[in-house]
């Protein structure tokens, strides 16, 4: 993986999950916990879990006697998930790469991830270890952004990143909203050894309470901050302030509401 797409380091996690979380991630966690079906007593992974939020809705949603097995490449991201829970949670937290998994074969009733499919530098590996790891017929169930087009709170902050450093604007976010080709998708989940697949458009609200906590979640709680401290000329905290405004001048300074959309997708392993 890219260093600078992929360092979520020092105060990152806890940007991310405080002003991220509510923002972007909470809704469609719940969406993706409630589209996984495993027998009683069954065994799902999480692949690239980062702080948590999706397992959170996990353990929410599903019976206590289902085992999650919660993954991250990124210790710093996973040890804050850790914390949100207790050892009676029926979880187990281990760090791995999801493109190269020491998990036995034809083990787990699901895999889910949650935007995250977009970030691995080999997919067709990663995919072809959730059909490893999954029973026959098991479903992997995730989810991917859709385009700055339909995510509008992230296309106003990656403009602005445009204007700001013109020359070499910092490149973070055109990996997790570049990849949202739905038949590419597809072609890989065939070729890894998926069958059936279901493709769900799922448009929803992004809501903050103020323009502050907006830029404080893109620009402090992801990678882009690491590659702003890079450039000269700005520094982070004067982009944060500079975001605030913009984002102030366009969705007001509170109550923020606009429109960010993902793609889910359930696809199921060949039997």
């Amino acid at each position: 993986m890219v260093d600078s797409h992929t360092a979520f380091i020092g105060s990152i996690p806890e940007h991310y999950d405080q002003y991220l979380g509510p923002l972007i991630f909470e809704e469609y966690a719940l969406d993706l916990a409630r589209r996984v079906s495993v027998p009683a007593g069954g065994t799902v992974l999480e692949t690239a879990a980062g702080t948590g939020i999706a397992t959170r809705q996990l353990r929410n949603v599903l019976p206590q006697d289902v085992k999650i097995v919660v993954t991250d490449l990124n210790e710093a991201m996973l040890e804050h998930a850790k914390r949100k829970f207790n050892t009676h949670h029926n979880l187990e937290f281990r760090i791995a790469d999801a493109t190269n998994l020491s998990l036995p074969s034809a083990f787990f009733d699901a895999v889910v991830c949650q935007f995250s499919l977009m970030f691995f530098p080999d997919k067709q590996s990663a995919l072809k270890e959730v059909v490893r790891v999954l029973k026959p017929e098991g479903a992997f169930v995730f989810n991917i952004w859709d385009s700055y087009e339909h995510n509008h709170l992230i296309r106003t902050v990656n403009e602005t990143l445009i204007r700001l450093f013109p020359e070499n604007p910092p490149p973070f976010f055109d990996v997790p909203y570049g990849y949202y080709q739905i038949d590419e998708v597809k072609r890989l989940l065939g070729q890894a050894g998926f069958g059936d697949i279901e493709i769900t458009v799922l448009p929803r609200d992004s809501l903050c309470e103020t323009a502050r906590q907006v830029a404080l979640g893109y620009i402090l709680g992801t990678p882009v901050c690491s590659q702003i401290a890079e450039r000269a000329g700005i520094e982070v905290e004067k982009v944060v302030d500079i975001v605030e405004g913009v984002i102030s001048d366009t969705y007001g300074q509170s109550s923020i509401k606009a429109k960010m959309q993902a793609i889910v997708f359930k696809a199921y392993r060949s039997s």
